[in-house]
């Protein structure tokens, strides 16, 4: 799950925060330290997939260098974001809030490629996705879509430009892990990691031919799984 959610613009991290809480799963331990270790798989599938295919020096450096505001915005306020703002209702309303800002913003015309301007706006919607369930990629996509960028190229640049923050984030939350706790994930680990990693590569190829297509299905994905999210929470308010 969590290696196609982190291709697709729909939220990984409210995937592996709403699906347990939806299924009433028990809380995992280490839960934090389980999914920073699932995103670096993911991260490393997503390289392999593109390996091949890498983009132009200038394409690399550009979302590198915007990949910046959300680094550091990350690193000072995501504990208390995610305090803030992390309650599966909260979440699933943002993720159809975000759904939303998708669907109007592919309606835009597609007529520019990705520029300075445009991967400037795409580094401060990063920003928001601090927040759980906005997702990087989407709000990466939802900012270059709205500056009429081409699905294709906005869809390939937001993946790059997703991946450091995701990277750097899931290596500095294993490198706070509580002693003790890598040891204990262990077995989970070993089989999360390379699944989310090998479900990131498929999900990267399946979708490199399809390129260019309307991002509705995500929206309307989203909204659903929003509209279950907060159903389910009004009923168990209550029970």
């Amino acid at each position: 799950m969590q290696g196609l959610t982190e291709v697709l613009p729909v939220s990984s991290s409210a995937h592996l925060a709403l699906v347990p809480w939806l299924l009433r799963w028990p809380e995992p331990a280490h839960r934090t330290t389980l999914a920073a270790g699932l995103h670096a798989g993911s991260c490393a599938g997503i390289l392999l997939a593109l390996r091949s295919d890498l983009p132009a020096p200038r394409t690399a450096a550009l979302a590198l260098a915007t990949s910046a505001p959300a680094a550091l915005a990350g690193l000072l306020a995501a504990d208390a974001v995610e305090a803030r703002f992390g309650g599966p209702q909260q979440v699933g309303v943002l993720l159809g809030l975000a759904g939303l800002a998708l669907a109007a913003a592919d309606r835009r015309p597609q007529t520019r490629a990705v520029g300075p301007r445009e991967a400037a706006a795409a580094a401060l919607a990063q920003v928001a996705a601090l927040v759980p369930g906005v997702s990087r990629s989407g709000a990466c996509l939802t900012a270059l879509r709205c500056a009429s960028v081409r699905r294709e190229d906005a869809e390939r640049f937001a993946l790059l430009m997703s991946l450091p923050v995701t990277a750097g984030a899931a290596g500095l939350s294993l490198l706070r892990a509580r002693p003790g706790a890598v040891r204990d994930l262990a077995h989970p680990l070993a089989v999360g990691v390379p699944a989310a990693a090998a479900a990131a590569w498929a999900g990267t190829r399946a979708r490199a031919p399809r390129g260019g297509r309307p991002l509705t299905g995500a929206a309307l994905y989203r909204l659903a799984l929003a509209a279950l999210v907060v159903r389910t929470a009004r009923r168990r308010d209550r029970a």
